[in-house]
């Protein structure tokens, strides 16, 4: 069942709209902060997909029926049903197993605020009363006096290689820096540092660095500036490394999410 919302929004600043083979999306950012979207998004098979937004954040809603949607908790998956929302903080990692749906889905999020330090690094899971607030106030205040919530345990086990692994990719993943190189200046071999790093979040270290670095290239995508400014200020170094990049994960070119003054 499609939850259908509406909002009323003054002083905007841009809005678009993408479609693809997978989803078609509404985004509407607004001078009040707010980057606010509305997705429709078709799962023609089951899967599993890993996101990973690097400094950006979000805050999802969505009205599931039972069996369409779970969230990796630890080594466990937790099934998501009812209307409910997740917070995904900045530089955390989220995975979802996701069954043959359509499904509608909403989020809220800024390139202007930060999240509160509570939030940081977090993934929060929290009941929804199927009402957006109209400020990020409001969404932050609603989620810290909520008491139905559950923090999302990113890592499927403790490793201090990943940990730091991690770490580094975080600090400088727009830096050209050779995954070997990585691995060197951490003191491991690259086997034993994407073995760790795969047994703890799911995915390799060059695939981590890759979704971060797709996601900073949507957001200075849509600030307005140049494709080719995207691309270089995400850490690519190659423009067809870039596109081949951000289709494989956006699905779609990046022009698309480039909005025109």
């Amino acid at each position: 069942m499609e939850v259908r919302l509406y909002f009323y929004i003054m002083n905007v600043e841009f809005s678009f709209k993408i479609k693809t083979k997978s989803y078609e999306s509404s985004i509407t950012n607004t001078n009040n902060e707010m980057l606010l979207m509305s997705r429709k998004q078709n799962y023609n098979k089951n899967e599993k997909k890993i996101e990973a937004y690097g400094e950006f954040w979000m805050i999802a809603f969505a009205d599931l029926q039972p069996g369409q949607l779970s969230i990796r908790n630890g080594n466990d998956y937790l099934p998501i049903t009812g209307p409910c929302g997740v917070l995904i903080g900045n530089y955390s990692i989220a995975e979802f197993q996701f069954n043959k749906s359509e499904i509608f889905w909403y989020s809220v999020s800024s390139f202007k605020r930060e999240l509160p330090l509570e939030f940081n690094k977090k993934i929060i899971l929290f009941e929804w009363d199927k009402k957006i607030p109209e400020n990020l106030d409001n969404i932050f205040d609603s989620i810290k006096k909520t008491k139905n919530k559950t923090e999302i345990k990113m890592q499927k086990n403790s490793s201090a290689v990943a940990e730091r692994t991690k770490k580094i990719i975080d600090e400088s993943y727009s830096d050209i820096l050779l995954i070997n190189n990585l691995a060197k200046n951490l003191k491991y071999s690259r086997s034993v540092m994407t073995r760790e790093f795969v047994k703890t979040y799911g995915l390799t270290p060059i695939e981590y660095r890759q979704k971060v670095r797709i996601y900073k290239a949507i957001r200075v995508l849509s600030s307005g500036a140049s494709v080719t400014t995207a691309l270089v200020e995400s850490g690519f170094s190659s423009a067809t490394q870039f596109f081949y990049q951000f289709k494989k994960h956006i699905g779609t070119q990046p022009f698309n999410y480039k909005y025109f003054k």
